[in-house]
């Protein structure tokens, strides 16, 4: 999925940081791997079943940092990449398989995900790690959505529009 079929499905979405922190509401939430894994999936079961999106870069890396990546995910993990992989045209087998030889993908295809379980865990766990940090998107309606920026520290920031914007916006 694209930034753009992102946004179009409701998602708060900005390319740097500093727009985010103007912008948007914003907070740094600290949460261990487990306990961010178990929050964002009971987010997504209760308030977001079918709304909710990550962007993972892992695809986008150079060879010797999904290397460092594919160090900490178990053997599981890694088939499921390589199934994730295979979605988005990437053939070749990643480590624990064999060697992944492809070039990854440029930076400007931006890769997001539908949120599942399973990518979820690996997000937290490589967002724990600090090896790779992603971004989750919950989205729909102004006013209920949010976006998780993972960060360092096992920390996310999260933000959400602010109540004066929304105001203005519905005054329109």
């Amino acid at each position: 999925m694209t930034t753009k079929e992102l946004t179009e499905k409701g998602a708060i979405y900005f390319s740097q940081l500093k727009t985010g922190l103007s912008q948007y509401q914003n907070k740094a939430v600290v949460m261990g791997q487990e306990e961010a894994y178990h929050f964002f999936l009971e987010k997504q079961q209760k308030e977001y079943p079918q709304n909710a999106y990550a962007d993972f870069y892992y695809f986008c890396l150079p060879k010797e940092a999904r290397q460092k990546a594919d160090a900490v995910l178990g053997k599981e993990e890694l088939l499921y990449l390589k199934q994730l992989g295979e979605t988005i045209g990437q053939k070749e087998p990643i480590a624990g398989a064999e060697e992944f030889q492809k070039e990854p993908i440029t930076e400007a295809e931006e890769i997001i995900f539908p949120l599942e379980e399973r990518l979820l865990w690996i997000i937290t766990k490589l967002n724990q790690t600090e090896l790779l940090f992603s971004t989750i998107y919950f989205t729909g309606e102004k006013g209920k959505r949010s976006t998780w920026w993972g960060n360092y520290g096992e920390e996310y920031l999260v933000f959400w529009e602010k109540r004066a914007s929304l105001e203005k916006r519905e005054n329109l």
